[in-house]
């Protein structure tokens, strides 16, 4: 299999098996309306401290995961319209930690997910700095939220709110009562991130030699800026978001540049226009959802040089048992345009015209909410990827949450089983 497909197979992969986490995390920076809070009680500043250790071993009984973890973040509102938050995270890998890259006995990574000032007057606000932007509706499918990258190298046990990658933008919001225009600028795109983010490593594998060159065409600020306009309408049962957008993509492109020994690739960041709709209706204890998307002149990476066109549609059900307990179902047809030529290194008739995904999610709390259960099951095709887990939290005071995550990946193809089965235990104390 070329390293296009080998590639793909890794980004699809973690793509469904990060889905599945709910929660882990549960302190959330929220969604700021200037217009219903009230400055004489909203003014106090909220720090919060979260210190996680994790442990997983493999099918193997080998340890994937051994590392510290230090959450920190705040908001505040200064006055009546000023309006702070961090939120930052330091990892602490040990050696025999996944994510543990250096020739160190402990490697760290530092994300800075969120650090902005949000101002308000009148019916408008503008909001700049690092920030995460969420769209649609979906809880795991990615069909519409695509303007943030995601953090997919710890994938199988982080939720999505959390693997969120903070960049630098400037959002301008007009409010009415039900309704609002949101207008998005990003100065300095970046892309998801992998566990194997070594494009250097795919490539000595899949070409068996080490004789190329690699460069990254990653712009740098100010120098690509993406742009995006959302309208937002909600009352007590609907809520509508309509989607215009040009983008980088999050997922970048190998490009070969010269198949002339000494072969040279280009890792590219196409620009490609980005058209979506997200509807929720709820009642009762009933939420329905569904999204839908078209993107133009992308480049997969299982497809080569070829740019083509990509519609996606979703569909999502959830039901709230009164806190009894939470059942939700997702499922997403993908559907590519693919042109009748080939694209010089892979056949039209090896690069798939249609995806599949379907995912199912049940939680429940037990003994007065001091325990919670999840379990996921998620299925893509083509690929016949399978992956189930079953999460246990436990509280046993207010400051502290145990959480058991037991995870089994299985596909018929050897190219996504890049994570194995693992089972995890992760302690954190907050503050």
């Amino acid at each position: 299999m070329c390293f296009q497909a080998k590639f793909s197979a890794l980004i699809i992969a973690l793509s469904i098996a990060q889905t599945h986490a709910a929660g882990f995390d549960d302190f959330q920076t929220p969604e700021f309306d200037a217009t219903s809070l009230n400055p004489e009680t909203a003014n106090e500043s909220n720090w919060k401290n979260t210190l996680s250790y994790a442990n997983a071993v493999d099918d193997h009984s080998d340890t994937v995961v051994n590392r510290l973890s230090w959450r920190l973040q705040w908001e505040s509102l200064q006055g009546e319209n000023n309006y702070w938050v961090i939120d930052t995270k330091l990892r602490l890998f040990n050696k025999s930690d996944m994510q543990h890259a250096s020739n160190e006995a402990i490697d760290y990574d530092l994300n800075l997910n969120s650090l902005y000032l949000q101002k308000s007057f009148d019916q408008n606000s503008l909001k700049a700095g690092f920030q995460t932007i969420t769209l649609g509706f979906m809880d795991f499918i990615i069909v519409s939220n695509v303007f943030t990258p995601q953090d997919f190298s710890e994938a199988v046990f982080t939720s999505p709110e959390d693997s969120r990658i903070g960049q630098a933008v400037i959002n301008w919001t007009w409010y009415q009562q039900d309704q609002q225009i949101d207008l998005y600028v990003n100065f300095y795109p970046t892309e998801n991130r992998y566990p194997l983010s070594n494009y250097g490593q795919i490539l000595t594998d899949s070409l068996g030699t080490s004789n190329f060159t690699l460069s990254d065409e990653l712009p740098g600020a100010f120098e690509e800026p993406e742009i995006l306009l959302k309208w937002q309408m909600q009352n007590d049962e609907h809520e509508i978001q309509l989607i215009a957008a040009s983008l980088l993509q999050n997922d970048p492109n190998l490009k070969p540049v010269s198949l002339l020994p000494p072969q040279s690739f280009a890792i590219e960041y196409p620009r490609f226009s980005f058209l979506a709709g997200a509807y929720s209706y709820t009642s009762g204890q009933h939420q329905l959802k569904t999204e839908a998307s078209y993107k133009q002149d992308i480049k997969p990476v299982d497809t080569g040089n070829l740019e083509i066109n990509e519609s996606s549609i979703a569909l999502g059900w959830e039901y709230s048992a009164n806190g009894n307990y939470t059942l939700s179902l997702e499922s997403a047809v993908i559907e590519r345009d693919l042109p009748g030529q080939s694209t010089g290194l892979i056949p039209i008739s090896l690069i798939e015209t249609r995806q599949e995904q379907t995912v199912i999610s049940w939680r429940k709390n037990f003994l007065n909410e001091t325990v919670s259960a999840t379990v996921f099951a998620g299925i893509f095709n083509p690929g016949d990827l399978k992956i189930v887990s079953l999460s246990i939290s436990y509280t046993p005071v207010d400051d502290w949450i145990i959480e058991l995550i037991a995870t089994e990946v299985d596909s018929d193809n050897a190219q996504y089983n890049i994570y194995t089965s693992n089972t995890l235990i992760k302690a954190s104390y907050y503050w």
